[in-house]
């Protein structure tokens, strides 16, 4: 799994002096970027983004075309969030890998940088299960258009037990934890579904599952 070892902080109104000193003692550089410095160059290896959102949240066009842009390249998350203007399942639909709300303490900001800095997402345990179980409930209630799918098919029983795990937020050490197995085994397990899928990354195996889920 890519761990990410730059921060890159694209500010707009509102300053985040809390968010980069919480990553600096986590020995993780800040840097400061603008939307054009980050899309017009080659992508920064092993740097993730924190995009500051503006006064105007995602209610502007150019926010999240901002976002969906910067998606593509970078691994990227949402600070500064309103609880009553931005909801999780937006937030992950734009392909951003967590949320970090206005007022969250500074313990949740530590942990969210953390998880996500090893490239992992950090979003609600009940949004994430939510996604997996939408896909879950269509699999066992035999949607043709779901069940006839060459890929879902080719998935594992434990491969779907994986998915569901990652789902929850769970880490590698976790879900061999909970099923009984060799942290070396979840990442062959996980190396075969992104394969299958055609998945990059956790971020893009949820999509994905959404996706199916939806078809």
């Amino acid at each position: 799994m890519t761990r990410f070892t730059q921060l890159a902080l694209i500010e707009h109104q509102k300053r985040t002096q809390n968010l980069g000193l919480l990553a600096e003692s986590l020995e993780i550089p800040v840097v400061h970027r603008t939307f054009a410095e980050l899309v017009e160059k080659q992508p920064e290896q092993e740097t993730m983004v924190a995009y500051s959102l503006g006064s105007d949240q995602l209610s502007r066009s150019s926010t999240t075309n901002e976002i969906a842009a910067l998606t593509r390249n970078y691994p990227l998350f949402l600070v500064n969030a309103k609880h009553d203007a931005i909801r999780p399942n937006q937030a992950l639909n734009l392909g951003a890998r967590g949320i970090i709300y206005e007022n969250d303490h500074l313990d949740r900001v530590l942990t969210a940088i953390k998880v996500i800095s090893q490239g992992e997402l950090y979003y609600p345990r009940s949004l994430l299960s939510d996604k997996i179980e939408e896909m879950m409930l269509r699999r066992q209630a035999g949607d043709d258009s779901f069940t006839t799918a060459s890929l879902i098919n080719s998935l594992t029983p434990q491969e779907l037990k994986v998915i569901e795990l990652v789902a929850t937020g769970a880490r590698n050490k976790e879900i061999a934890e909970q099923l009984n197995i060799s942290a070396h085994t979840v990442k062959t397990h996980l190396s075969s579904i992104f394969r299958k899928t055609g998945a990059r990354n956790r971020v893009e195996l949820l999509k994905w599952s959404s996706y199916a889920a939806s078809v």
